[in-house]
């Protein structure tokens, strides 16, 4: 019997998977796709054919080296699961983190382009507009496209409105 697989701890910020390289892949865009996945009773039918090999697996034709391709995978698949929570937190924290840290540096961004207007507004000094151009753009780019938006809705909701019927004598 293998060792007792230990689980690797949530929230770990190293997880070492490398006792799974030797069977660990890494499948194309859409390579799951059909994959056949566990459903109900499948270890009861894996009990099943394990506890009836020895007795009437040459009889229905069933060699042992299926048995153990399917104990294998067993084993393996248990290995991966041992690791499964833990590297799903850890994608979560570091995608938590990232959006946290974006959104830092965005409102630092647009801080930095409203100061820039601000101290044009307090000295006129309007060579700044020009030198700060592009990080004021970006700061309006939202607004600017939200507003487009509104007006191309606007102008599509007018097209498609049938003015009312003139009424009849």
């Amino acid at each position: 019997m293998p060792d007792p697989i230990k689980p690797a701890a949530i929230g770990a910020l190293a997880i070492d998977c490398s006792s799974l390289a030797s069977f660990l892949v890494d499948l194309p865009p859409g390579g799951m796709r059909g994959l056949r996945v566990e459903h109900e009773g499948f270890q009861a039918a894996v009990a099943e054919v394990v506890d009836h090999q020895f007795t009437f697996g040459t009889k229905a034709g069933i060699p042992q080296s299926d048995v153990d391709l399917i104990l294998l995978m067993n084993e393996r698949i248990a290995h991966l699961d041992a690791f499964l929570p833990a590297a799903k937190k850890l994608v979560e924290m570091l995608e938590e983190t990232r959006a946290k840290l974006d959104d830092q540096r965005q409102r630092q961004l647009h801080a930095i382009a409203g100061m820039v207007e601000g101290r044009v507004r307090a000295t006129g000094d309007t060579e700044l507009l020009a030198k700060y151009e592009k990080a004021r753009a970006y700061r309006s780019a939202i607004a600017v496209k939200a507003a487009k938006t509104r007006k191309k809705n606007a102008q599509a909701a007018a097209s498609t409105s049938t003015p009312p019927n003139p009424p009849t004598p």
